[in-house]
């Protein structure tokens, strides 16, 4: 399963990105992340998930999901992010940070 995940927007305007590979990662980890994408329907959500207020600096939030034959794109705000979806976000924001810092090193 290979997830691509960004998230844009926000006061700063920094971008977060992060590409995870569950071949790639070590098993606890990849089943961790098939959990959390499980837990949250991501395959059952619409690709667009928009809230009707626009705030300014909001986030911006891709997720892109391809699991064999099956491929899933959702982009969101944060005003509309349902509540389980949030662990994956969570989890997604977690591991774009980790890789920022050790681009950074």
């Amino acid at each position: 399963m290979k997830v691509e995940f960004s998230r844009s927007g926000g006061v700063a305007g920094i971008r977060l990105t992060a590409t995870l590979d569950t071949e790639m990662l070590p098993r606890e980890e990849a089943e961790r992340l098939r959990r959390l994408i499980v837990s949250a329907a991501l395959f059952d959500l619409p690709a667009s998930l928009k809230s009707t207020t626009q705030r300014p600096d909001q986030f911006q939030y891709r997720v892109a999901i391809e699991d064999g034959t099956r491929v899933k794109k959702v982009e969101m705000d944060e005003a509309s992010i349902p509540e389980i979806f949030q662990p994956l976000l969570d989890y997604l924001v977690e591991r774009a940070r980790a890789a920022r810092k050790i681009k950074r090193s």
